[in-house]
């Protein structure tokens, strides 16, 4: 008996000697090994998306990423995991592409220790007369160093129990590839790590393309209309998309502006055409815009066809009336041939936001009359709210994109049988909420903001839309319209009646639509970031590639419990309570009545 518990024991010890040294071993072997992540979230906001492997398939050389971050400890509390969840990021970036990307992670902080370390030593050293030539790299020379790549810190809100202070810390990433120059994302921070994967990969197929991409811009310089000569004959009119421009030039892009005229045409070599409509077009523009499509250069347009004034009202202290006026925009004379149209009606919607409206009041101050003037917050149903749940998270566009301020915009109306019929695709960028309706309005006069009967209210309306396909252009077997002549311009020669440029079948192409352009002007741009996010977005998604378009945003959604019904609370009480007591009373029946027969 004594030799059989032996022999066990010792068979026994042997045996997890044995298990655990296979365990190290696997664990050495597989520890190098980045087999990917397996995603079981709803959302799958951890997966790359599948046009990842096929920008990374166009690497032609190695390309290396240096994440610069400072260490957990001295990180905020919500930005504890940054580290943590960027590197996984890299490590599946690293997978994906079969060796061709890879990484390193960098302290700069815990290099300036170091540094800072060193350079006391060095200090002492010279004290006792003692001098290092390898201690000559300070701190400032690391922070110069980095500041020459781009990589600067930024300051942070930390709050621990009762204490609250600004952090400085590092969280920046820097590609290098091949002897191009560097590129960076200079903050990455825990509420934009959704959108790491498209700016990560933004970045590599610009670096890949090794060309700054050319887009045309229109308007160009700010023209005078007709009716307002007189008024800026001593003055220069705004530029209202000065910022957009500067924008998109910031992001790479060689952006030309134009007129779209005789002297200021359209560059030829473009890749995209952003279009801002706020004033019609002339027959020749029109054809300009559709011989581009039909050559399949993408196009981005966003056209306001109402403006509206909002003032205090008259006969009602505190009131403020709407009036709004039609910008006889044309461009649904070409658009409609593609499948859509910008809405000509007043479009309302009961999800809105506020602006500052500055009211007036004249008081008496002895011989003197004061005019006294004070901001009133005010809401009308065309400052429409777009919120997160009313974009299409399924496309790179909606990345970075939180609310959007449609200010006086319209929706959009897509003609599904003339899609259909030209086999063109259509989906939706953003819509408006589940309670929207239309007004016809023309004039000045005070429009009506009352919402409408039930069974009138429109729902989840098409705001901005993506449609691509080989559109059908409408200026095909006619003669090229001729430029319009200036005012006092005179010309005694004959129209030319030349045939039309647009021959042969259209190139696969996309068009971008958005019926509202005031949320590209300059003072919008300043002040909200997801008007930035979107315009640069539309862009790259057309520009850079198909591929792009596809990478959309990972942020964890919030699934919050439905509210309950009455008669739902009422059951989930009974079964609760009553559910198991009765399975019990049931069960003893039952084998009471079986006793009985036996």
């Amino acid at each position: 008996m004594k030799n059989l518990k032996k022999e066990f024991l010792t068979t026994f010890v042997i045996g997890a000697v044995l298990l655990g040294f296979i365990a190290i071993l696997l664990n050495m072997i597989f520890n190098n090994l980045n087999l990917g992540r397996l995603d079981l979230t709803a959302d799958q906001v951890y997966k790359l998306s599948p046009s990842v492997k096929k920008i990374l398939a166009k690497l032609e050389a190695p390309i290396e990423i240096t994440y610069y971050v400072s260490s957990s400890e001295k990180m905020p509390t919500q930005w504890k995991n940054l580290e943590r969840d960027v590197i996984d990021k890299l490590k599946d970036l690293e997978t994906a592409s079969k060796g061709m990307l890879t990484y390193k992670v960098f302290d700069p902080s815990a290099e300036e220790e170091k540094e800072s370390y060193e350079e006391k030593k060095q200090q002492e050293a010279e004290e006792t007369g003692e001098t290092d030539e390898k201690s000559k790299i300070t701190r400032k020379k690391i922070a110069e160093r980095l500041y020459e790549k781009g990589v600067i810190p930024f300051g942070v809100q930390s709050t621990e129990r009762d204490e609250f202070a600004i952090k400085r810390v590092y969280s920046s990433l820097v590609l290098s590839y091949l002897d191009r120059k560097e590129d960076i994302i200079e903050e990455v921070r825990p509420e934009t790590f959704g959108t790491l994967e498209y700016e990560i990969m933004s970045r590599i197929y610009k670096l890949i393309s090794n060309k700054r991409p050319k887009i045309g811009f229109y308007p160009s310089d700010p023209e005078i209309p007709p009716q307002m000569q007189q008024y800026y004959r001593q003055q220069t009119p705004p530029d209202m998309y000065e910022t957009t421009v500067k924008l998109l030039r910031e992001q790479g892009y060689d952006v030309t502006r134009t007129n779209i005229k005789l002297e200021d045409p359209i560059p030829y070599d473009i890749q995209t055409m952003v279009l801002m409509l706020d004033q019609p077009l002339n027959e020749r523009q029109l054809y300009e815009i559709d011989k581009l499509v039909h050559r399949g250069v993408r196009l981005v347009m966003a056209a306001n066809m109402h403006n509206y004034q909002i003032s205090p009202a008259r006969n009602a202290p505190g009131e403020f009336d709407l009036r709004g006026m039609p910008t006889n925009i044309n461009i649904n004379d070409l658009v409609k041939k593609y499948g859509f149209e910008f809405d000509n009606k007043m479009f309302m919607d009961k999800n809105t936001a506020f602006i500052q409206v500055p009211v007036y009041k004249t008081r008496s101050m002895g011989i003197f009359q004061v005019r006294e003037q004070r901001m009133e917050p005010v809401t009308k149903p065309v400052m429409i709210r777009v919120n997160t749940q009313s974009i299409n998270n399924n496309l790179s566009i909606a990345n970075g994109v939180n609310d959007l301020f449609y200010m006086y915009g319209t929706r959009l109306t897509v003609n599904e049988d003339k899609l259909e019929q030209d086999t063109l695709n259509y989906e939706p960028l953003f819509t408006s909420s589940d309670f929207s309706w239309t007004r016809e309005g023309a004039g000045y006069g005070p429009v009506n903001e009352d919402p409408p009967a039930l069974e009138n209210v429109l729902r989840y309306q098409p705001l901005g839309i993506l449609i691509q396909g080989k559109f059908k252009p409408k200026y095909v077997d006619v003669n090229i319209p001729e430029w319009p002549k200036e005012p006092g311009e005179e010309s005694e020669e004959a129209p030319l009646n030349l045939p039309s440029e647009i021959i042969g079948p259209s190139k696969e192409n996309k068009i971008i639509a958005i019926g509202c352009s005031n949320i590209f002007k300059s003072d919008m741009l300043e002040s909200v970031t997801s008007h930035k996010a979107l315009l640069i977005n539309c862009v790259d998604a057309l520009t850079l590639g198909d591929e792009l378009i596809n990478i959309r945003s990972k942020n964890l959604a919030a699934h919050r419990i439905r509210e309950t019904s009455p008669a739902a609370k009422a059951f989930s009480k009974f079964f609760v309570i009553w559910f198991v007591p009765l399975c019990f009373v049931g069960l003893g029946i039952y084998l009471n009545i079986r006793r009985k027969k036996k």
